[in-house]
Formats: C-alpha cells, structure tokens, sequence
C-alpha cells in the first residue's frame, strides 16, 4: 500500500503535464494532492487524499476553497472527480484533467 500511494504522489510530483491556471502540489508525507485553480482573483482549491490502505480503500475528494460555484454543481464536480479516481483506475492528474475541463465550461 505504501509502495503504490508513494508512486502516485511521485507520478503527480513527476509529471510534465502542465495545465493554464492551476497550481498542483502533491505531499508524500500527508499523502496528499491539492490543486488550486486561479481565474483573475478567483482562487478554487481541490484537495485528494490517499487512504493508507491505497488502492483498497477509497480516495477522499475534499474542497477547499469554492468562491463562485454553485453548491450543487460543486458536489457534482467532486462526485464525479472521486468516482473516476476510485472506480475506474483513473491517475490523479488525469482526475485534475477532468475537473479543470469541468470548471472551464
């Protein structure tokens, strides 16, 4: 478990793949992931927490700050970021790819 949240954070650490607006840090100590999505003085942030027990456990999708959207559509949002991320094997950034195409439309 340790081994595969470890190459996770490190795959998001590593990763090239450079997205307009956000900002994506990833904490190996926390197992965590928090990405920040900025539009003029808006600031969005999402944070993604593996369990200890990763991949067997699921993956908490949490927000942080949310100015500008509405409750509804932020639950849906993250409803479909922890579905992707917990049931259908989809990495981490490919996640944030996800939630940065939703918050654009």
């Amino acid at each position: 478990s340790s081994v595969l949240s470890a190459q996770e954070i490190s795959s998001v650490q590593n990763s090239t793949q450079l997205f307009n607006g956000i900002t994506v840090k990833a904490r190996s100590a926390a197992r965590e992931v928090i990405a920040t999505y900025s539009v003029d003085d808006i600031f969005i942030e999402l944070i993604i927490q593996l369990p200890s027990n990763y991949p067997l456990g699921s993956i908490t999708v949490e927000s942080g700050k949310r100015v500008g959207v509405a409750v509804q559509q932020w639950r849906n949002w993250m409803l479909q970021l922890s579905t992707y991320l917990t049931h259908q094997n989809g990495s981490i950034m490919e996640g944030l790819s996800l939630w940065k195409n939703n918050v654009d439309k």
